[in-house]
């Protein structure tokens, strides 16, 4: 996806869009998830409808939109159980305040909300929270509108980070400095064609407010002649183009729901990349490990030799009567302690072959457990890779810090495995070894019908019968969700197993999701 910042042109658009629900409503409540993101619960009274207003100033994607469960969801939203102390501040001001004027700051990405506060003694006081999105520079800053005084900002800035703008409690707030650009609206046609019909979108784009360079590109790309090109952008800063800002963002049915979508796509992209990312790396220095502890098997062979050895000497014992530090008997070349006899050389390569045969019996011991393990951090990755929620994401994490440290283990988290109808039966998913031992152990009745692909990861996939026989059609449907869930997805024909739940067996010490069937029957898909 093609990542836009919020620009001022858009910023416009959506106070114009959302001044008549914001003006006069009431904050009931303020919640900040991180240190780049507050959450304002609104109420219009008038309109009797609540909203969440979301504003994130991260530099990566600065924007302000109102947001509602689905799209908080897939931004990962978690509120800590200690509020920072600037959200103490906003609740202490802000909270159950009606928002008195809501102002955009001309040509700037800053919008600002005043209200009203009455302190212990009764006195009233006009606040204002100005939220700034430009870029890196991206704040939110709490400040006293009668004396411009600074109450707290969610960054502070002091002077040893920025000597053109500081920002803290108890100075003076003050707007950014002011561009050097044109106002479209207040300039004639003659002067703005000079630089529209070069063409250049940044160099519009470096000479009119509002107009960003991918805005800008997309007005040219239209090839009008620079008349109509100038118009339009007229239309647009007037606020008489609300189609154009909506198919720019194209996610969405008017400019909140458009940025809203947007932005929440994106965070959700970049933070389950991020978090499929760590949860490989949690597991990368183990399956090192286990890779060093098969290469590094102890040589079987190297124990029989010491036995061949001991053998040849002792079948010789009696033919060999002077040696030096080697003997040769029927090609094989036999080291020799000359300050031992033979017999006692032979003895010697018998303990050394008890003491390697030992050693290689617990090396193949710790190989197949290796291997074992290997088999199931495999599983795990193709969890990972195959997930494609938070829930899901979290699970496997939970999963990899109990294998980290066993005192973890039992999360009281319920665990809800993906279920769907298909008809008239129900069919549970399995995305992650959690959910797949939940499936067998709590979910699947005896009767009930397992998949899962033949020696390849896959999810489980468990279809409740309910004394009913499934036809060929529901069967193939389970087969073809379990092929989709697995390494196999883009394989041409997959053998897909299917018994019976009562055949499967959950092994002791063996890891989770892991199962052992038989009486099983073979779909190709």
């Amino acid at each position: 996806m093609v990542m836009y910042n919020l620009d001022s042109l858009t910023l416009k658009y959506f106070y114009e869009e959302n001044y008549d629900f914001i003006i006069n409503s009431v904050v009931q409540k303020i919640q900040l998830p991180s240190r780049h993101e507050i959450i304002l619960n609104i109420r219009n009274i008038n309109q009797s409808k609540n909203k969440k207003l979301y504003i994130n100033i991260n530099p990566k994607y600065p924007h302000i939109c109102f947001s509602n469960d689905k799209t908080l969801e897939k931004r990962n939203i978690i509120i800590p159980k200690v509020p920072p102390m600037f959200c103490m501040q906003l609740r202490k001001y802000f909270n159950g305040s009606k928002i008195k004027d809501f102002k955009l700051v001309p040509y700037e990405r800053i919008l600002e909300f005043y209200f009203d506060y009455f302190d212990e003694i009764g006195s009233l006081t006009r606040m204002c929270l100005a939220v700034e999105l430009m870029g890196k520079h991206s704040n939110i800053i709490l400040y006293n509108a009668q004396n411009k005084i600074i109450t707290g900002a969610m960054h502070n800035i002091s002077p040893d980070k920025s000597s053109v703008r500081e920002i803290y409690g108890g100075i003076e707030y003050i707007y950014p400095p002011k561009q050097n650009k044109l106002d479209i609206l207040n300039t004639s046609f003659t002067t703005g064609n000079e630089f529209i019909k070069r063409n250049d979108p940044k160099l519009i784009s470096d000479n009119f407010y509002y107009f960003s360079l991918a805005v800008t590109e997309k007005i040219l790309n239209k090839n009008l002649p620079s008349n109509e090109t100038f118009a339009s952008m007229q239309n647009l800063e007037a606020g008489k183009n609300k189609e154009f800002i909506i198919s720019f963002w194209n996610s969405g049915d008017d400019i909140t729901s458009s940025i809203d979508n947007y932005f929440s796509n994106i965070m959700f992209e970049e933070k389950i990349s991020n978090l499929k990312a760590n949860l490989k790396r949690m597991l990368k220095k183990d399956i090192n490990k286990q890779k060093q502890i098969i290469n590094n098997e102890s040589d079987f062979k190297k124990a029989e030799k010491y036995k061949l050895w001991g053998d040849l000497l002792i079948a010789n014992l009696y033919n060999i009567k002077e040696y030096g530090n080697e003997i040769n008997i029927d090609g094989y070349k036999i080291p020799i302690d000359e300050t031992l006899s033979i017999s006692d050389n032979a003895q010697k390569y018998y303990q050394k072959y008890k003491k390697e045969k030992t050693a290689v019996e617990y090396s193949q011991k710790r190989t197949e457990q290796a291997e074992n393990k290997l088999e199931y951090y495999e599983s795990i990755i193709f969890n990972i890779d195959n997930s494609s929620s938070f829930k899901e994401l979290n699970e496997i994490q939970d999963e990899i810090s109990e294998l980290e440290s066993p005192a973890k283990s039992g999360s009281n988290e319920k665990i809800n495995p993906e279920k769907i109808n298909f008809k008239g039966f129900e069919i549970y998913i399995g995305k992650n070894n959690k959910q797949n031992d939940y499936l067998i152990s709590k979910i699947a009745q005896s009767e009930d019908l397992w998949f899962h692909v033949l020696n390849c990861p896959s999810s489980h996939v468990i279809l409740k019968t309910k004394n009913k026989e499934p036809n060929k059609e529901v069967l193939e449907f389970c087969a073809k969700l379990v092929k989709n869930n697995s390494k196999a997805k883009n394989s041409g024909k997959t053998p897909i197993i299917m018994t019976k739940r009562k055949y499967l067996r959950r092994p002791p010490d063996t890891y989770l999701g892991y199962v052992t069937y038989k009486n099983e029957t073979e779909i190709v898909i």
